[in-house]
């Protein structure tokens, strides 16, 4: 059997599921020098593919870097770095200054781009703005601002794949969407452009293979912008201004991003439904056992925080975890119980469960637990809604902030830690009062509703005032 064979009998087994085949057999092969040596990046990108299958992160991240040094092709080399250096986020102590260099390795990727022709001079009655992602995903924080954005901009929104939908508040809003799934980078943004949008803020960055940013490259708008939702700062130099907060960015950082910074009040506001606002709380019984819980994605979990919870446990004999992924995936599952195990954690008051909705709705998690230093936003935002404390620690990547940026919004600093130890002794201290925890769920929630972190009309007049005011002072040249 020859190498292509080779090559494509294993993607059919990660296709269907069977992974540690799939990598015994690439392992198999370098070590026979199969694999013509201009060929190994296919090997590594399926490396990498496995590890993300099995939420093996780190060797999912030193995966993708052998793919992107390998490879000879720009475009899956920008493609694999960006895989890379997203995932670089969620590894234990890696520090900005750390991660600088690789930010600037990524962006010598797109040097040699050749930006569109400038457009011609052109005024809009209103701006117009554009908001690109790979697909329509985590519209909790940004589909409710592009709806509300329509009554002072005309708002586009543009998804690269065809795996997507927009949220059916956009079309009744106005918000003019188009998915470019089928074009190249260059049909792309050439279509941006045809519509003459003003301002393109990126929803993607480095996820998804970093798809949005061979876009940008080609600077289909006067002015791009990134941030919001964001993990990181794009380390491209075009991409002109980052939306952020004080929390998030703070003062002495900015030399960590290659954008300029636009600090908002808050980084982040979360739409909540009628449904989630409205809907009853769960109860808990008084006698059954303290639960923490973690509904983040598993890739999030690494060894370090592991330790950290099985500390917590340990002062806390009587308390039990629940991890819960974002995917249904066995496989993931069977990761995260091999690393507690290996850990020596107490697996008799651990469950780990594969992806599945609703993870908070019954009320059996008493705190949810924030991963670090790759933190959870949308996970911290929805268990504030539920009325479920949340822990999280504040990093120092911006990654590592999300979550506390969501608790500052919400008005519940209280649960924001500085550092390993500081997590373990807020968590300690919520455990002092169980009853506590279970009767002041409506109260919590009703504070939460109450606080910026909801109030989508404050939130839609300071992003608006923030692009205004970079418009005015960067954009509206164009048109002279």
């Amino acid at each position: 059997m020859s190498w292509i064979e080779d090559y494509s009998a294993l993607r059919e087994d990660i296709h269907t599921g069977y992974i540690y085949e799939a990598i015994e057999a690439i392992l198999y092969m370098r070590a026979h020098e199969e694999i013509p040596a201009e060929e190994q990046w296919r090997f590594s990108e399926m490396m990498g593919m496995c590890c993300r299958a099995l939420a093996d992160t780190e060797g999912a991240i030193a995966a993708y870097f052998e793919a992107a040094t390998e490879d000879k092709s720009l475009r899956l080399q920008r493609e694999h770095f960006s895989h890379y250096l997203y995932l670089c986020h969620a590894a234990a102590q890696l520090t900005p200054k750390e991660l600088q260099p690789q930010f600037a390795m990524c962006a010598s990727l797109y040097q040699r781009e050749e930006p569109l022709p400038s457009r011609a001079p052109v005024h809009h009655a209103r701006l117009r703005i554009g908001f690109l992602a790979p697909q329509f995903d985590h519209t909790a924080f940004y589909g409710a601002l592009a709806t509300h954005l329509t009554e002072r901009y005309d708002v586009y929104a543009y998804a690269l794949t065809d795996r997507t939908n927009a949220p059916t508040s956009w079309e009744a809003a106005g918000v003019h969407t188009a998915v470019l799934a089928q074009g190249t980078p260059q049909e792309q943004a050439e279509r941006i452009r045809a519509d003459e949008i003003d301002i393109l803020i990126d929803l993607g960055g480095h996820r998804e293979g970093g798809a949005t940013l061979p876009v940008l490259a080609l600077r289909p708008a006067p002015v791009q912008m990134a941030g919001l939702d964001a993990a990181s700062t794009t380390g491209m130099p075009f991409v002109d201004a980052f939306l952020t907060d004080e929390l998030l960015s703070p003062a002495g950082t900015e030399e960590f991003y290659s954008e300029e910074l636009l600090r908002l009040p808050h980084a982040l506001c979360y739409a909540a439904d009628d449904a989630l606002r409205r809907a009853p709380l769960a109860e808990r019984a008084a006698d059954a056992p303290l639960t923490f819980g973690v509904t983040q994605d598993f890739m999030c979990i690494n060894e370090e925080v592991l330790k950290v919870w099985g500390r917590i446990l340990k002062k806390l004999p009587k308390a039990q975890l629940v991890l819960q992924d974002t995917e249904d995936s066995p496989l993931r599952v069977t990761t995260i119980v091999e690393m507690l195990d290996g850990l020596k954690l107490p697996m008799k008051r651990i469950f780990v469960k594969p992806g599945g909705a609703g993870a908070l709705d019954d009320g059996s998690v008493d705190v949810v637990l924030d991963t670090f230093p790759f933190s959870g936003p949308a996970a911290a935002a929805e268990a504030l809604l539920h009325g479920t404390p949340v822990v999280t620690l504040c990093g120092e990547t911006h990654t590592a902030r999300r979550g506390a940026s969501v608790l500052a919004a919400a008005g519940q600093t209280q649960w924001i830690a500085s550092d390993a130890r500081a997590y373990e002794r807020i968590v300690c201290t919520l455990a002092e009062d169980v009853a506590a925890l279970r009767t002041r769920r409506t109260v919590l929630r009703d504070a939460v509703l109450a606080s910026p972190l909801t109030d989508l009309a404050a939130y839609t007049a300071s992003v608006a005032a923030a692009l205004d005011s970079y418009w005015d002072a960067h954009g509206a040249k164009v048109n002279q």
